[in-house]
């Protein structure tokens, strides 16, 4: 369950000068329930890229006791091996593992400060690749979303010989993988593009000349079926990561990785991820489809992972941890549009990609309808064509579900086309624009037309809204040659739904603290710290979304109190049940939730 803390002091000793900068505690989940995490189904893409032998089921996935620790629980993630029905890998091959992940894609997404978690890992001893994680939540393809592993188990003997001595190695090569842990951090580099490495993905811990990589080992007393603590120290400078065992804390690299325009995909938020693979291209066990690229799984089955807790401290003064979807854009949001009066928009290059698909189009010349920009393309000869608009982060577009996406665009009559949206998830949905036909007001006469979509008609069934990448696309599929332009693009129409906007907590924000009691009956005192004196906003709201009460004024910089007797404002007692409460105050928001009890 998710739980915010700003004025909860971190109990670390200073044993290290990193500890020094660590502050408050902004966030921890302590695994009394999933609310806040998705639990993957499939093989997926990850048994593409690594090769991974294993399918993921919501039956190995749930909160258990902590053995041995009564009254504790966490995440526990079971590795089983079995097949049957449905245990398939992307291609419907039969698999023989299984095993579970979960991610806080879309509950929890995390910027800056010192992530700390505290991890069992069961013997994995060939095959098992146990793994604690974030991805970027940009829409970006991996590598160029970013990825920071904070612990992985499970590597090549290789790796483990390279690196033996140094950090607890013994330089003999005979480390085992449950007595070695590293971790690793993955950006695009333009540099890194080779045959081998098509994708350009750069690895911190690609380290052949073994100067930099310090994987940590253990031999008397191996790192599994017994608690570590791992630890990522993050800013816009700078990753350190290291593990804490009986106390002792030992860095993951020599110095920490400094962040610069090259690797600014650590400069974005990111969400959480926690599995537990089977095989695959990081181990010496072997890879999907290809029985002899490796050895046989042996790592004892069931396996069990524990994740105790996670936590976010602030660090160096930043630390930053966003609860649900980005907020959600209102009234009209500009995609591509000089003119029209927006709420807010996008911008290509600072906010937005524009992307031609598999070199599909080529630059045209017509000119634009308004403004001094405008989307121009000719037809390469593919047979078809795709372009589209994709915003670099995901954009929240939930309250248009009523208004409707409006577009002016240049085209040939006898051209048939789709506009669509896509979702981070992957979900795509279009509508179609047959040729020489007027279709959602778009008159077909070769000249500037101006279409109106309404949202109800393109999210179709499976879009999500609140998480969108590509925010406008066009798509051709009968390989009519044309030259075309598209101009003035923007979502109209765009409501609020009520319901309170899920919070931002940042070190260098407004605090908003736990009200005391909580839950409650007659009273409750909410507290909150401004950055500097002015005015500031405090609503509540019902579980339907419904503001039912709400305070304002000028409040001092630092502390400021209030109390709430439960009533709403026309002094009516509200009935028991959960509430929340959103704090405005400039730029910045928080909220929060209490419980009323009658």
């Amino acid at each position: 369950m998710k739980k915010l803390h700003l004025t909860l002091a971190i109990l670390f000793f200073v044993c290290n000068p990193a500890l020094a900068q660590v502050g408050d505690l902004l966030w921890e989940e302590n695994f009394n329930d999933l609310d806040d995490w998705l639990t993957i189904t499939g093989n997926g893409s990850w048994g593409w890229g690594n090769g991974e032998l294993e399918f993921y089921k919501q039956e190995n996935v749930g909160i258990a006791p902590i053995p041995g620790e009564a009254g504790n629980t966490g995440l526990r993630i079971v590795a089983r091996q079995e097949s049957g029905p449905g245990i398939v890998d992307q291609w419907g091959n039969p698999l023989s593992y299984t095993s579970g992940k979960v991610v806080s894609k879309s509950f929890v997404t995390v910027k800056y400060g010192m992530i700390e978690c505290r991890v069992r890992i069961p013997n994995i001893n060939l095959g098992g690749w146990p793994a604690v994680w974030l991805l970027g939540s940009a829409n970006y393809a991996w590598p160029r979303c970013g990825e920071i592993d904070m612990m992985e188990m499970g590597s090549k003997q290789a790796f483990r010989d390279l690196h033996d001595t140094h950090n607890g190695g013994n330089g003999l090569n005979n480390a085992t993988v449950n007595q070695s842990v590293a971790a690793n951090a993955i950006y695009y580099s333009a540099a890194a593009v080779t045959p081998a490495n098509p994708s350009g993905a750069a690895s911190l811990s690609w380290d052949p000349d073994d100067d930099f990589c310090r994987p940590y080992y253990a031999y008397a007393n191996p790192l599994v079926a017994r608690f570590l603590v791992y630890r990522l120290y993050w800013d816009e400078t700078s990753l350190r990561m290291t593990v804490v065992d009986d106390g002792v804390e030992h860095d993951l690299y020599t110095s920490p990785f400094t962040i610069d325009s090259a690797s600014a995909e650590f400069q974005a938020p990111f969400y959480l991820i926690a599995n537990l693979a089977v095989g695959g291209a990081f181990t010496d066990a072997y890879q999907l489809g290809d029985p002899g690229s490796g050895l046989p799984v042996t790592m004892p089955f069931p396996a069990e992972m524990y994740v105790d807790y996670i936590r976010l401290y602030e660090w160096n003064g930043r630390g930053e941890v966003s609860l649900g979807p980005p907020p959600q854009e209102t009234g009209t949001f500009g995609i591509y549009t000089d003119e029209t009066p927006t709420d807010d928009e996008l911008v290509p290059n600072v906010s937005a990609e524009i992307y031609v698909w598999e070199g599909t189009l080529t630059n045209g010349s017509l000119a634009p309808y308004e403004g001094a920009n405008v989307l121009t393309w000719q037809t390469a000869g593919s047979g078809w064509f795709g372009a589209g608009i994709m915003s670099m982060q995901p954009v929240n577009l939930f309250g248009f579900g009523d208004g409707h996406l409006k577009f002016r665009i240049k085209i040939p009559a006898n051209v048939t086309f789709k506009i669509g949206v896509i979702d981070t998830w992957g979900n795509q949905y279009y509508v179609r624009f047959p040729a020489n036909q007027t279709t959602y007001g778009l008159v077909r006469n070769g000249d500037w037309g101006q279409a109106s979509i309404p949202v109800s008609d393109l999210r179709g069934t499976a879009i999500d809204l609140r998480l969108l990448s590509y925010e406008f696309v066009i798509l051709e599929e009968n390989g009519t040659a044309c030259m075309f332009a598209l101009d003035d693009i923007y979502w109209e129409g765009g409501g609020s739904t009520g319901a309170p906007e899920q919070g931002v907590v940042s070190a260098r924000r407004l605090d908003l603290h736990p009200n005391t009691p909580n839950p409650f009956n007659a009273r409750t005192e909410i507290r909150f710290d401004l950055p500097a004196a002015g005015i500031y906003e405090l609503e509540i709201y019902d579980v339907a979304g419904r503001r039912v009460a709400g305070f304002g004024g000028v409040g001092s910089a630092g502390s400021n109190t209030l109390l709430w007797d439960g009533r709403n404002d026309r002094g009516a007692e509200l009935g028991s049940g959960v509430y929340y409460y959103r704090l405005r105050a400039g730029s910045d928001t928080a909220t929060r939730q209490m419980i009323l009890v009658k």
